[in-house]
């Protein structure tokens, strides 16, 4: 895991005062990723990897509360303003949503409604 093709390690940044390795952001999400396919235990797998357990134990916590966060904190975005140009239009508001849902509203109230269920899912 530490060296590439070419045989350069490219995964340790440097070593601080105090002897503690600095490893690249890059190098760590390939590690992660090869960890959730590997189906070893956290210890063993960094064992194999040269990594020291605490250090890899803090990779994967800080990965899975990362992907545990809502969809809007994760892209950044934390709110969507949408408005009605006419209420009274029959067109209404198709919403998109980033996981690939829709749905369409056609009055403020189904609107305020799919405000709230929409908080409720964050």
């Amino acid at each position: 895991m530490a060296s590439t093709s070419d045989n350069t390690t490219t995964s340790i940044i440097k070593n601080d005062r105090i002897g503690r390795a600095r490893y690249r952001s890059g190098y760590k999400a390939e590690v992660l990723a090869a960890y959730q396919k590997s189906g070893m235990s956290g210890p063993a797998f960094a064992q194999q990897c040269g990594i020291k357990y605490p250090t890899f134990a803090s990779w994967t916590s800080k990965d899975k509360a990362t992907r545990d966060l809502p969809l809007s904190q994760q892209s950044g975005q934390s709110f969507l303003i949408a408005e009605f140009a006419n209420p009274s239009s029959a067109e209404g508001l198709r919403v998109d949503l980033p996981g690939g849902g829709s749905t369409h509203v056609a009055t403020p109230d189904e609107a305020r409604l799919l405000g709230i269920l929409l908080k409720a899912l964050a």
